[in-house]
């Protein structure tokens, strides 16, 4: 994939990733407010975005009945097909974020003597064998020419560690370290050496100039085609390392064959979730997680909270929120000495500006059942500042966030208005997301320790 073949498209359709259009253009569809943005560096936040929510610990059997969580291992995602979230056809995720030093390292170099022939006639060396219980024959050494070949190959791990430190170096704009780990210098040097071989120092998938990235991008092709077809012996780890190293050098298998998603997920609105609950947590105004009464924690951020305090947001939550056979769960419940402030996150382009009306055949729709749910959120919170002594003086306010190309806050205008007073909070999608996605360096790697998750807060 050259980033230079890719068109920045705003999502229209709640699917955020890349897309292979009817007539062969490779569209990056991003999230609302970030249309403005240069592909490259949009596709690096969505992709280290991606990253840190796969690690939260949502819980697919609830996204599933509403959205579907499930990888999409080979062709592209046609748009009539639902219930699929991700999908990884380029093997982006497959290399860069799932991949396991340690299948790399199985497969270095090991030279071995072995018979021309011992696989293809080896009935002729049974008289030779050894026997076992089970009747397993065992060839000590047969007579015949010998050769000496290679078990595995450290050439495609060389080619391997290459893509992958120009990946995270010249287009995550990360240090390999923090996803590689104790792993981190063997395989900088393993990629020096391949560079060393067969590329020039300048070489790169993403440079700036085209021609260049084509160039590198061809002559890679060529080596991972040479590699496989001098490896006699593939094992399982090779053979699916060659594969996602294949797809990823050419632009996903199923981008030349049809119309339809071929990387990233199905419905942004999870990760919209995630994305403001960190900016709830460490965002300009300086609040922080002591300031949360409960939230819907499935999809904060890993490490951010420790298990006495979700316990506790659980048990509030269901104090405060879980009535009439109904277990509610507001987004969001912040608290001051004088506020509290609940709010929903929304994934809404264009969020109504008034309440909407019941329809003629009486059957809710989506939004409706929004601002009924925040109608009651609201009435539950301020039933309970009543019976909490000295509380019934805190001021409380209902808020959908929703994103756009700038932050705005814009209160809600109604007849009979609304009380508690209800705003529509729009954050600046671009800026929210690169805090976001901040943290893959903090979870990218196995060997990162669990207190170093923890974000300090920023100042604006």
């Amino acid at each position: 994939m050259l980033v230079h073949d890719v068109v920045v498209e705003e999502d229209g359709e709640h699917a955020v990733g890349l897309f292979v259009r009817s007539d062969g253009r490779c569209v990056l569809n991003v999230p609302i407010g970030m249309s403005d943005m240069d592909p490259s560096h949009a596709l690096a936040l969505l992709y280290k975005s991606f990253a840190v929510f796969r690690r939260t610990r949502r819980s697919n059997e609830r996204l599933a009945a509403l959205d579907g969580i499930e990888r999409w291992p080979r062709g592209g995602l046609d748009r009539g097909e639902g219930g699929t979230s991700f999908c990884d056809a380029m093997g982006l995720d497959e290399l860069f974020d799932r991949g396991d030093p340690l299948h790399l390292l199985s497969l270095c170099k090991r030279r071995v003597l072995q018979s021309r022939n011992v696989h293809r006639q080896l009935e002729r060396h049974l008289h030779l064998a050894l026997f076992d219980d089970d009747a397993v024959p065992y060839l000590d050494r047969v007579h015949g020419p010998h050769r000496e070949i290679r078990h595995g190959t450290s050439d495609i791990v060389d080619l391997y560690c290459f893509v992958a430190e120009d990946f995270y170096r010249n287009f995550l704009d990360v240090d390999p370290a923090n996803v590689w780990g104790s792993f981190s210098r063997e395989a900088v040097a393993l990629s020096a050496n391949f560079r060393r071989r067969y590329l020039t120092s300048g070489d790169s998938l993403f440079v700036a100039d085209r021609q260049e990235s084509e160039r590198t991008r061809r002559q890679l092709q060529h080596l991972l085609h040479r590699i496989d077809r001098n490896t006699p012996m593939r094992s399982l780890h090779y053979r699916m390392l060659y594969d996602a190293l294949d797809r990823y050098l050419h632009a996903g298998h199923a981008s030349a064959r049809r119309e339809g998603q071929i990387w990233g997920v199905r419905d942004f609105w999870a990760v919209w979730e995630s994305i403001c609950l960190y900016h709830a947590a460490v965002g300009a105004d300086g609040e922080d997680l002591d300031s949360f009464l409960t939230c819907d924690f499935e999809h904060l951020p890993p490490g951010l909270a420790e298990p006495a305090l979700e316990k506790r947001w659980r048990e509030r939550r269901q104090a405060l929120f879980a009535r009439n056979g109904i277990q509610r769960r507001p987004d969001l419940v912040q608290a001051s000495e004088t506020r509290v402030r609940v709010v929903d996150f929304k994934y809404y382009r264009d969020p109504p500006m008034r309440r909407p009306r019941w329809t003629d055949d009486a059957l809710l729709q989506k939004r409706e059942r929004d601002f009924l749910n925040m109608e009651v959120y609201g009435l539950l919170m301020h039933n309970h500042l009543l019976r909490e002594p000295g509380q019934d003086s805190r001021e409380i306010a209902l808020e959908f966030w929703v994103p756009g190309t700038c932050a705005s806050h814009t209160p809600l205008v109604d007849e009979p208005g609304w009380e508690p007073s209800l705003s529509i909070i729009t954050l600046s999608t671009a800026q929210v997301i690169e805090r976001y996605s901040r943290l893959y360096v903090h979870v990218a790697s196995d060997t990162v320790e669990q207190s170093a998750y923890r974000p300090r807060p920023e100042t604006p």
